[in-house]
């Protein structure tokens, strides 16, 4: 009896470990992903489908060009540009550099497993318009450049298990609006300085986004981080805050909204769901302008000076 235990536990374990594994792969359509020996990544591909199995971190690829900001390990991507879907398995760890960058993908799912979504992950993918985390993920890191001009992608959901944001990563995309967990606030990482590690993504030409949301746990980290931000849109890199370009939010515990407003000399007016709230310092905006950040053109009458 134990001797019939002892074989089949074998054929059990053999055949989860091929469930994984290329195997005789005569389209040569399957690859090893891992990026140690110790990883177990498969990736293969069915038509324009590719699937990635496994329980382990991902390799770092490059296409067509290694660029001298990427792991130096990095190998060339094998699957090509023209997939259309893909499908990453639960035990997956991280996506690695440029593991779908420049390809037709239009939906991106990343299991709870993944950790890290690796530098210039899902750049240049023109086609991409939804990319969804599951709710108990575990990403801690999106590192610089992840989603970067993906002009079709306009709105993504950070998990509250995120850390770190690099630089970048929103740059060219379409998103137009963060909602910045509060572990980003913590000094961990390239957060020098305790300052959120969105600011240097926020420091970049052409980024869409113009509203940031935080919550009001992390309230005087978020107005310390847009007092001291600074943007640049143009090859000169002519620099000014931040603030003139985001609106900053705060979603109350309560569940009403502060919208921060600042004038130039910093100075500011914050709205709670659309009425004025509070004015701090000179004058901040004409009767129009304030008009335009309440949203209701009929609520506000005042004009500060």
């Amino acid at each position: 009896m134990k001797k019939i235990v002892f074989v089949l536990g074998l054929v059990l374990s053999f055949n989860a470990y091929a469930a994984n594994t290329c195997g005789d792969d005569l389209d040569n359509n399957c690859w090893d992903c891992g990026k140690t020996a110790s990883d177990n990544c498969t990736a293969r591909l069915n038509g324009t489908s590719l699937s990635i199995t496994g329980d382990g971190y991902m390799k770092d690829y490059y296409v067509g060009q290694h660029y001298d900001w990427q792991d130096p390990s990095a190998v060339e991507r094998p699957w090509g540009n023209d997939i259309t879907s893909v499908e990453i398995s639960e035990g997956i760890k991280s996506i690695g550099e440029s593991t779908f960058r420049k390809t037709k993908i239009t939906s991106l799912f990343i299991p709870a497993s993944v950790e890290e979504v690796r530098m210039g992950a899902v750049i240049n993918t023109s086609e991409l318009t939804e990319v969804t985390f599951a709710e108990n993920s575990n990403c801690q890191r999106i590192y610089s450049a992840a989603f970067n001009n993906a002009p079709n992608l306009t709105n993504i959901d950070i998990p509250e298990s995120v850390k770190i944001i690099g630089e970048g990563v929103f740059n060219f995309s379409g998103v137009s609006s963060i909602v910045l967990p509060d572990a980003v606030w913590t000094v961990d990482g390239i957060n020098e300085g305790n300052r959120a590690p969105f600011v240097n993504g926020l420091s970049l030409k052409a980024i869409s986004v113009t509203n940031v949301y935080c919550s009001e746990a992390s309230r005087k980290k978020c107005e310390e981080y847009f007092n001291q931000a600074e943007f640049y849109e143009n090859e000169t890199y002519t620099y000014y805050p931040i603030k003139e370009k985001v609106t900053l939010h705060i979603n109350n515990e309560d569940g009403s909204v502060d919208t921060y407003q600042w004038g130039a000399d910093g100075s500011a007016a914050i709205y709670r769901n659309g009425k004025l709230k509070s004015y701090k310092g000179k004058r901040i905006y004409t009767i129009d302008e304030a008009n335009e950040v309440a949203g209701d053109k009929n609520r506000v009458s005042i004009t500060y000076r």
